[in-house]
């Protein structure tokens, strides 16, 4: 099985000690978003786990622990978010040279094939115009293709949740005209810098800009590291093209504070990803007795799709 290191939070930057333990330990407990009385034990093993996928814009606390994860046998891919954006969309978000550097380290380690760069999402307003990301992409092209051939990028989705934040003009809805002014330019730049681009979840046929529509936990990455996997019943989000995989991080425990992030609340207490331990079976919260606690093992195990 795949094991997403997450969608919910940045474990990387953020919970690195608690994943390390809980791989030590060999099982992690996850409980389920949906269904938050159902407790799910992640077996964690060699044994059952064929890669762990890092979702993260700040790798750096898990670059001391590569060669613990490589002595566990675990194959690891590092999907890496570096964007343009400052403070005021992204107010937790480290210098974005450092994270680069640490990329760089990380693909000597495991290889560039295993290194994705996320340009996600892309934001639209009247102060970040399409001449901004045009100088900004080109130059984090030429950063990223130190350690990596693949870029990823969506278009911010404005989901209720961001409401009102269209209300107030920091991000407004991209129409088609600006998707593919983006897209000519992005594709462009990129294949300067010899970097494969695709878009995620994708509304808008990009094709004749010769970008592909493929997952952030895509197919065709698996296939070309000989990785199984199982396809989804049932897509993420729409437009979704990725390939099942188990998340075991926690909503509301992330300490950046992106103001587009659909996992985490504007307003929640920035305090609550500080209130665990790092030897705790559950990144966060514990274990009450109307809990229910499901094993969650191997390949083809029950309905994992809630746990994506």
């Amino acid at each position: 099985m795949i094991i997403c290191a997450s969608r919910r939070t940045d474990i990387p930057a953020f919970h690195s000690e608690w994943m390390m333990n809980r791989l030590r330990a060999g099982y992690a407990l996850v409980r389920n978003p949906v269904s938050r009385t159902t407790i799910h034990r992640v077996d964690l093993t060699r044994r059952n786990v064929d890669c762990i996928i890092f979702m993260t814009k700040d790798p750096r606390p898990m670059v001391p622990h590569m060669r613990e994860m490589a002595s566990m046998g675990h194959m690891t891919v590092f999907q890496v978010t570096i964007t343009p954006y400052g403070r005021d969309i992204e107010p937790g978000v480290p210098f974005k040279a450092d994270i680069s550097d640490a990329c760089e380290e990380i693909a000597g380690r495991i290889g560039r094939d295993r290194m994705v760069w996320r340009y996600d999402p892309v934001i639209l307003n009247p102060r970040i115009s399409l001449e901004y990301h045009r100088r900004k992409f080109d130059m984090m092209c030429r950063e990223a293709s130190r350690w990596t051939d693949r870029c990823v990028f969506s278009f911010v989705d404005i989901y209720r949740k961001l409401f009102r934040l269209k209300e107030e003009g920091v991000l407004h809805t991209v129409f088609p005209k600006e998707m593919d002014a983006f897209a000519e330019m992005a594709s462009r730049t990129a294949e300067e810098y010899g970097i494969t681009l695709s878009c995620c979840c994708g509304t808008r046929d990009l094709s004749k800009f010769g970008i592909e529509p493929r997952g952030c936990v895509d197919r065709e990455m698996m296939r070309s590291l000989n990785i199984p996997y199982e396809t989804q019943s049932v897509p993420v989000r729409k437009g979704c093209r990725c390939v099942r995989s188990i998340d075991i991080g926690e909503y509301d425990t992330c300490g950046h504070g992106c103001v587009y992030c659909y996992a985490g609340h504007r307003d929640s207490d920035p305090t609550r990803r500080r209130l665990y331990s790092d030897d705790t079976e559950l990144m966060w919260g514990a274990v009450m007795p109307r809990d229910r606690v499901v094993d969650l093992r191997g390949r083809g195990v029950g309905r994992v799709d809630d746990f994506i």
